[in-house]
């Protein structure tokens, strides 16, 4: 029979067992004192009867136990911790309550915490949380205390033995961060990447004396309350790299997210160790997702890199001619427009939401050109504008497409003249690179009126080029990113020459331009090169798209001599002098070819009331049957979607989320 210990005010009329009656446990004494010692356990050791039922007026405080617990999370063991509460009445004596207590944790990806029972689970994020328990009955009463969740994980490459993780953890160090030590190429040092960012694939370079494949290496991924060793063998074909499982990163990535991450490499061989300097990089508590879309010049042919996956999708083989090269997305990811080539120059418009992997791939429409233009889609996707590329000037003015015929249509004022026009996420203005190379924005006042064009950068005002050209626009329209340099290209030109390119930054209504040092950090100094951002405003950054040649990783696992594309984190709140850039990172998932005018768009998907045939099509991510029993895209059958998956409205997201600008359910920005 279980043993319970209540509060009481009287043996005789509470307590059917006189010494199970403990009414002095908040008068300073321990358990038990001034009664007789009977071997019983105490309040905190056992169940209470059902009798929490307890009136408001009844109780003044509650305490909770255990105070301050430390969970240590490993490989194989994830301990739970059971809360328990007891609360003091007004006569000073106290029960433990079971009921008309509700448990909440304030951070949730540590782990589950049961409302009612008071069961933590960790999850395996490590870090710092508080629990707190509050009365349901009216009363407003609560106690909270803090919660820690140590993680250690490991993970072993082929042929790794206890025998060699007991070798190169108590090896003594011969050479820690000398010239003989690993040298670690991947991420760069102070590089912010999102917290949902795929795994990256951490390289390095060995440059102890001998190696052999006997060689032992271990990767050690350090926070404050996770660490994460990977234990390898240097066999044939190993890359000195690792690329982490997406659920231990995942779960290391929230580990004390914003806090700077310690990377080391070390190495045992024969018998001597060597261990690399640290790399620091962070995760900060930010989500991306969506889409990027870019051209291959080898393949003549766009692809797209789904990025929370990192998988590229030849989606469109069959364009409708021999070649699809400049082209631009709409800001809601359902359209695509692009230049056909080898026939002729036609202007082809698709629907990236449909199958186009049909021959020739469907299209809204397809129109014959003169030139081979740059386009930018307006705010709602309905209208194009159409400049020149920088590579292929001409003398004609930027006209006004309609994106549902690829027909040119009348405007009202000049939209601009000149290269690369893009229009603002607000639908206010174009920015674009005038005929003088100057950055120029044209105001954009709805119904195909367009009103004055002023310059708010001059090119030569800038060291290191003469020449502004591709702006993009940060999601709030108030800044424009551009490349500054001495050509209107990325990488290297037709000559074999190199083209100098930065990114830099200025206002909207122009004044100071600042440079994006840190983003360019890991190259050259002029090898960073048409920046395009994201939709995403999240984590409190901007995330911004660029082009680089420089080189990546170690030279077995990475790349060389490839235009390739990096992730930038940009502060949302620039204050117009200080770089508000941050160090970028690969955007994982490329392949090995030239990735070239990358467009970051949301994922495509159906609206709701659309034919479908999996969730995976629909924004709601539901798929079912109507009223006539075809399958459209419905409202989420689920509960509320929480924060980093995709929604269609705001009424799709938890509480205190919104459906932002990409798709997704997230904090909603700042004002």
């Amino acid at each position: 029979m279980a043993l319970v210990a209540v509060g009481c005010s009287t043996a005789s009329e509470d307590c059917p067992d006189p010494t199970m009656c403990d009414g002095v446990l908040d008068a300073g004494a321990p358990d038990g004192a001034g009664r007789p010692d009977t071997g019983l356990p105490t309040a905190w050791d056992v169940l209470a009867v059902d009798r929490s039922a307890v009136r408001p007026s009844e109780l003044v405080a509650l305490e909770l136990a255990p105070l301050g617990p430390t969970v240590e999370v490993t490989d194989t063991l994830r301990p739970t911790v059971t809360f328990r509460v007891r609360g003091t009445q007004r006569d000073g004596l106290t029960r433990a309550l079971t009921v008309g207590v509700r448990f909440t944790l304030d951070d949730p990806t540590l782990g589950a915490l049961d409302a009612t029972t008071g069961v933590f689970t960790p999850s395996g994020v490590g870090g710092v949380g508080r629990v707190r328990v509050a009365t349901v009955d009216g009363s407003a009463l609560t106690a909270e205390t803090s919660l820690t969740v140590n993680v250690r994980r490991a993970v072993r490459g082929a042929g790794v033995n206890d025998a060699m993780v007991t070798a190169i953890t108590g090896a003594a160090l011969a050479g820690d961060g000398t010239p003989t030590a690993p040298l670690v190429n991947d991420p760069l040092e102070g590089a912010v990447m999102p917290r949902n960012v795929f795994p990256p694939d951490f390289q390095w370079t060995p440059r102890h004396p001998g190696a052999a494949v006997t060689d032992i290496y271990r990767a050690r991924l350090e926070r404050p309350h996770a660490t994460v060793d990977a234990y390898f063998v240097a066999a044939a074909g190993f890359r000195h790299d690792w690329v982490p499982p997406p659920a231990l990163w995942s779960d290391f990535a929230q580990t004390d997210v914003g806090v700077p991450i310690r990377l080391t490499v070390r190495v045992l061989a024969r018998g001597m160790a060597y261990q690399s300097a640290a790399r620091t990089f962070r995760t900060v508590d930010a989500f991306i997702a969506g889409s990027v879309y870019s051209w291959s010049p080898s393949r003549m042919a766009l692809t797209r890199l789904d990025v929370e996956a990192a998988r590229v999708t030849n989606f469109l083989p069959n364009p409708g001619d021999t070649c699809i090269g400049c082209h631009s997305v709409s800001r809601d990811g359902q359209r695509l427009a692009g230049f056909l080539e080898g026939t002729g120059e036609d202007l082809a418009l698709y629907d990236l939401s449909r199958d186009l992997t049909a021959m020739p791939a469907p299209t809204i429409a397809r129109q014959r050109y003169m030139v081979r233009r740059c386009t930018s889609f307006n705010a709602d996707g309905t209208r194009l504008v159409s400049g020149d590329c920088g590579a292929n000037p001409s003398t004609h003015p930027f006209s006004l497409i309609d994106s549902a015929t690829g027909r040119e249509v009348p405007a009202a004022g000049p939209v601009g003249d000149g290269f690369d026009p893009e229009w603002s996420p607000d639908g206010t203005a174009i920015a674009f690179t005038n005929r003088a190379n100057n950055l120029a924005v044209t105001v954009a006042m709805g119904a195909d009126r367009f009103g004055p064009t002023r310059v708010i950068h001059q090119a030569t005002s800038a060291p290191d080029g003469v020449i502004d050209w591709h702006p993009t626009w940060t999601p709030d329209s108030r800044w424009i990113a551009f490349q500054h340099g001495d050509s209107r290209r990325s990488g290297v030109a037709m000559s074999g020459s190199g083209v100098r390119g930065n990114l830099w930054m200025v206002p909207r209504d122009g004044g100071r331009a600042v440079a994006l040092l840190r983003a360019g950090a890991g190259g050259n100094g002029s090898d960073t090169w048409r920046p395009i951002f994201s939709p995403f405003d999240s984590g409190g950054y901007f995330w911004l798209l660029f082009t680089t040649q420089r080189p990546y990783g170690n030279t077995l696992a990475g790349t060389r001599g490839l235009k390739q594309i990096w992730v930038a984190a940009i502060n949302r709140r620039p204050d117009g002098t200080a770089d508000p850039s941050q160090v970028g990172f690969y955007l994982s998932g490329q392949e090995r070819v030239n990735s070239l005018s990358p467009y970051w768009t949301p994922a495509p998907c159906r609206p709701t009331g659309r034919g479908c045939q999996t969730g995976a099509d629909c924004c709601t991510g539901a798929c079912e049957p109507d009223s006539t029993g075809a399958r459209v895209c419905s409202p989420p059958m689920a509960a509320c979607r929480p924060r980093g998956q995709m929604c269609e409205r705001d009424s799709d997201c938890c509480m205190g989320l919104a459906c932002n600008a990409a798709r997704i359910c997230d904090l909603p920005s700042p004002g």
